[in-house]
């Protein structure tokens, strides 16, 4: 019984496998704020103890599954529960670190309900519709003005 499983656990991995080579490799523009310590310091727990990102951080601090982020990412969720820091993820999840930058001046319990409220800025979208669909340049770009004062 549990070969099979395993057979059709594998046979679901592998569209999304698939999937990933075919997307463009999408990296997020440099910001202002990449090298201040204070905005730095709010998402140092989205960090492993190796450095990298950690997608299951990521996902407890968006208030999200591990299940949907992997969904947002096109990756599975068996890939990110076994290496939720894996080189690969680093581009994608930088664009979440980004946006998480934004709790160096909003308490945790305003950056959830920050993420599920229609933004005006954002044509009345909900920041996490940004992220689910892949608009994540644009949500990261949006925090970056807000923390930097420009105008938006």
């Amino acid at each position: 019984m549990q070969t099979e499983l395993d057979h059709i656990r594998a046979k679901l991995d592998l569209p999304i496998q698939t999937l990933d080579v075919h997307l463009p490799k999408v990296t997020p523009r440099l910001s202002p704020l990449d090298q201040v310590k204070e905005v730095l310091a709010a998402t140092q727990d989205l960090r492993a103890t190796n450095g990298n990102l950690s997608a299951a951080a990521i996902a407890s601090t968006f208030g999200v599954s591990l299940n949907q982020l992997a969904g947002w990412l096109g990756r599975s969720r068996q890939a990110l529960n076994k290496t939720p820091d894996a080189d690969s993820l680093q581009d994608e999840l930088a664009f979440f670190e980004r946006v998480a930058r934004l709790r160096a001046v909003v308490s945790k319990e305003g950056f959830l309900k920050w993420l599920r409220m229609p933004n005006s800025e954002l044509d009345k979208k909900k920041p996490l519709e940004l992220l689910a669909t892949g608009e994540r340049q644009t949500l990261a770009d949006l925090v970056d003005d807000m923390l930097t004062g420009a105008p938006v």
